[in-house]
């Protein structure tokens, strides 16, 4: 993925899921917030989705490697203040 700081989400930068569900399978998308990452080969993230608030998922390590997942770029700086993330 081509991040500003390395191919893995970071904390404060913007990414959106992309997955097909059942029944119609018709695409939805989750734009996010990274508020944390987890370490290791099978990592977590903490994130902040608009509408929905603060979620932590555990399993988007899969979601990366399957291409689901789509770097959008920094949080703007009202973003981060309302989150506190310096």
């Amino acid at each position: 993925m081509p991040t500003k700081r390395g191919g893995l989400p970071q904390v404060g930068e913007v990414w959106e899921r992309t997955y097909k569900a059942p029944p119609d399978w018709t695409p939805q998308i989750t734009r996010f917030v990274v508020l944390h990452r987890g370490r290791g080969d099978y990592w977590s993230l903490r994130v902040y989705i608009p509408g929905a608030g603060r979620k932590l998922w555990v399993d988007p390590a899969i979601w990366f490697r399957l291409g689901e997942l789509k770097y959008i770029g920094e949080a703007g700086p009202e973003t981060k203040r309302k989150l506190s993330l310096g």
